[in-house]
C-alpha cells in the first residue's frame, strides 16, 4: 500500500462498501524515508512537553507533546526555526530535516545562517502525542480536543513556556523562567515557522492569529482556503494531460459511469470484472459483480495516485505513453484512441497501461492507522477537500460516483457522533482563507500541485486570483491585495522546496521508490531557501528587540 493511498486504505477497512476505493489523494506529507543505520546520524531524542488538553473550555488535563531540538548552530539571541510535522507521526522526519542526512533541509540551513536553534514539532493526536489512544473506539468526546485552534494554541503554549533548560536531559516538567529572563521567548527572539502541506497552512494561520508569537513564516504548498467540495483538486492533471491522452482518459471515464449508472446488469457486471482484473489478479466473475460501483470505477484513477508528488512527468506521462501507443505496439495519433478506434479498443489499452504500469507494486510506508484516523477527524469536521467526480467539467478524469454525498457519508459512517452535519470550514477561513493578507509569510508552490487550486496561487475560476510577487515586503507589513509575497516553481508539484537530496539512498531511485516530500528537483530548494534569507535579511532587523545576532 502506498503512502499516497493511506487514508483510503484505512476507510476500506471501515467501508465494505467501497473496498476498493482507494485513490483519495491526502494533503498529509508523508516521507518514505530510509531506516538510519547506527553512527549514520548523531543521537536525537524526544523530548516531551506538558500540554493543556483544553485551552479554552476549562477542562482539566495534560497530555506529552512530543518536540525535538538541534541546537548545534545555536547562539545567544539567534531565532528559533520551528518545522511542524502535521498530521503524521513526526519521528522519521528527525533524521531529514534536523540532521540533513543525505541531503540538506531548509530548518537546518536557517538555523546556521542565523546562529537558529531548531525544533521539530509534532501535532497532537498524531505519534506519540496522544491526549487518548486513538482507534476505532475512540470516543466523541475525546475527538472535541482535535481541532485547528486547540492545536495552534499549542503552539503559542509552547513558545511562551520553551526554554533550553526545559530541554536539558533530566527535565521532568516545562519551563518557570519569566519571560524577561528566557533568552528564547517569542518576546525576546523571532519564532519563524516552517511547514508545507497542512503544515504551510497551520503557519499562515498562525502568523494571522498570533503575530506576536510567530513573528515570520515559510508557507510550502498551503492550501489555505477550506471547502468541502474540491472537484477542482484534479483540473491540476487535466491541464498537463497532453492532448490524446486526455481525450481518451475522458472518454472512457464517461463510458464507464454511463454503463455502471444505465447499462443492463450484465455489462455492468462485465464491465467490473474488467476494471478489477486490471488493478489485481485472481478477481473472480462474483467477487467484481457484488464490488460498489465507485470501486469499480475508481480503477481509472490510479495511475493519478503519484500525481501530486511527482506531477505529469514523472508519474502519469509512463502511463499516458503505454496507453496511446497500445503498450508500444502503434504510433500514438493525436486524437487518440477512441476516436480512430473505438470506446472499447480505448478502454482495453486503459486496462492494459494500469495493469502494465503497476502502481500497486509500488513500495511504500506501512499504513499508520492512529494518523488516518485523527486526519480523517480533522477533514471531516473542519476542512472538507472532498474531491468528488464532476460530470459537468467536459474535461473531467474523475469518475462521477464519487460524489460529495459519498464523502460524508464515509465521515459519518466512520464517526457516527460528534461531526457537524458538514465540515466546518468556517473555523479555517475565518483566518482570511484565499483573501488573506498576512506579513512576513513567504508561500511557495508547484504549478501543477492540486492543492495549488486552495492556495493563494489558485487559478480556479472561483479563486480571487491572487498575483505573487518575488519583491520582499517591508517588515511587518501586509502585501496590497492581491499580490502576496510567493514563488511558483514551474513544473514542480507537492512540497518541492524545503528539503533537497544530495546523496542518493534506497529510496531515492527513481520515481517508483522516492517517497512523498522528497526532493524531486534541487532547484525549488534553492529558489525558496534563497528567497526566504532576503526575507528575512530584511525583517529580522525590525524585531522589537532589535535582534542583530546573525550578523
Amino acid at each position: 500500500m502506498t503512502t499516497t493511498i493511506i487514508l483510503l486504505a484505512f476507510l476500506s477497512q471501515l467501508l465494505v462498501c467501497v473496498a476498493a476505493l482507494h485513490s483519495i489523494p491526502s494533503l498529509r506529507y508523508n516521507e518514505n524515508t530510509t531506516p538510519m543505520r547506527r553512527g549514520d546520524t548523531a543521537p536525537n531524542g524526544a523530548l516531551f512537553f506538558d500540554m493543556p488538553l483544553d485551552h479554552f473550555g476549562g477542562i482539566n488535563g495534560t497530555f506529552k507533546n512530543r518536540y525535538w531540538i538541534n541546537d548545534t548552530y545555536y547562539k545567544r539571541g539567534g531565532p528559533v526555526f520551528l518545522f511542524d510535522s502535521g498530521e503524521q507521526n513526526a519521528e522519521p522526519l528527525l533524521p531529514y530535516y534536523l540532521q540533513e542526512y543525505h541531503g540538506l533541509s531548509a530548518t537546518m540551513r536557517l538555523a546556521k545562517r542565523y546562529n537558529g536553534l531548531a525544533i521539530l514539532w509534532e501535532h497532537r493526536y498524531y505519534g506519540d502525542s496522544l491526549p487518548f489512544h486513538v482507534n476505532e473506539n475512540t470516543t466523541a468526546e475525546q475527538w472535541q480536543f482535535l481541532t485547528t485552534d486547540q492545536a495552534l494554541e499549542d503552539v503559542v503554549y509552547f513558545a511562551n513556556r520553551f526554554s533550553l533548560d526545559s530541554a536539558l536531559p533530566g527535565s521532568i516538567s516545562n519551563a518557570t523562567t519569566s519571560a524577561s529572563d528566557n533568552a528564547l521567548h517569542p518576546s525576546n527572539t523571532p519564532w519563524v515557522w516552517l511547514g508545507g502541506s497542512y503544515p504551510g497552512v497551520r503557519g499562515a494561520l498562525l502568523r494571522v492569529r498570533n503575530p506576536e508569537t510567530i513573528f515570520a513564516v515559510w508557507a510550502s504548498s498551503a492550501p489555505v482556503q477550506a471547502q468541502i467540495d474540491m472537484a477542482s483538486y484534479y483540473k491540476a492533471a487535466e491541464r498537463s494531460l497532453t492532448r490524446n491522452c486526455s481525450a481518451d482518459w475522458v472518454a472512457v471515464t464517461r463510458y464507464v459511469d454511463d454503463t455502471l449508472a444505465n447499462g443492463t446488469a450484465d455489462a455492468a457486471a462485465d464491465l467490473k470484472f474488467r476494471l478489477l482484473s486490471a488493478r489485481q489478479d485472481g478477481i473472480t466473475r462474483e467477487q467484481a459483480a457484488n464490488a460498489s460501483d465507485v470501486s469499480a470505477a475508481s480503477v481509472l484513477m490510479d495511475p493519478l495516485n503519484f500525481y501530486q508528488y511527482y506531477g505529469f512527468e514523472a508519474s502519469v506521462l509512463p502511463f499516458c505513453n503505454v496507453l496511446e501507443t497500445r503498450n508500444f505496439t502503434i504510433t500514438p495519433v493525436e486524437t487518440g484512441l477512441a476516436a480512430t478506434s473505438g470506446i472499447d479498443s480505448a478502454l482495453e489499452a486503459f486496462l492494459t497501461a494500469i495493469k502494465e504500469v503497476n502502481y500497486d507494486a509500488i513500495p511504500g510506508n506501512a499504513d499508520d492507522p492512529v494518523q488516518d484516523r485523527s486526519w480523517m477527524w480533522q477533514y471531516c469536521s473542519e476542512y472538507g477537500f472532498y474531491q468528488r467526480g464532476d460530470r459537468s467539467n467536459p474535461l473531467s478524469i474523475e469518475t462521477s460516483f464519487r460524489s460529495l454525498e459519498r464523502f460524508q457519508q464515509q465521515c459519518n459512517d466512520a464517526f457516527p457522533s460528534g461531526l457537524p452535519p458538514a465540515p466546518a470550514v468556517e473555523n479555517i477561513n475565518k483566518y482570511g482563507g484565499w483573501n488573506m493578507t498576512p506579513s512576513n509569510v513567504f508561500f511557495t508552490n508547484g504549478e501543477f500541485d492540486p492543492w495549488r487550486t486552495m492556495g493563494l496561487a489558485s487559478i480556479e475560476t472561483n479563486s480571487p486570483h491572487r498575483i505573487p510577487s518575488v519583491v520582499v515586503p517591508r517588515c511587518n507589513a501586509a502585501p496590497e491585495f492581491p499580490s502576496f509575497f510567493g514563488l511558483t516553481h514551474a513544473n514542480m508539484v507537492h512540497v518541492s522546496d524545503l528539503r533537497v537530496l544530495l546523496t542518493p539512498d534506497s529510496n531515492h531511485t527513481d520515481f517508483k521508490t522516492v517517497g512523498f516530500y522528497s526532493p524531486v528537483a534541487q532547484e525549488p530548494f534553492y529558489a525558496g531557501l534563497g528567497l526566504f534569507e532576503l526575507a528575512l535579511d530584511a525583517w529580522l532587523p525590525c524585531f522589537p528587540q532589535g535582534y542583530v545576532s546573525w550578523n
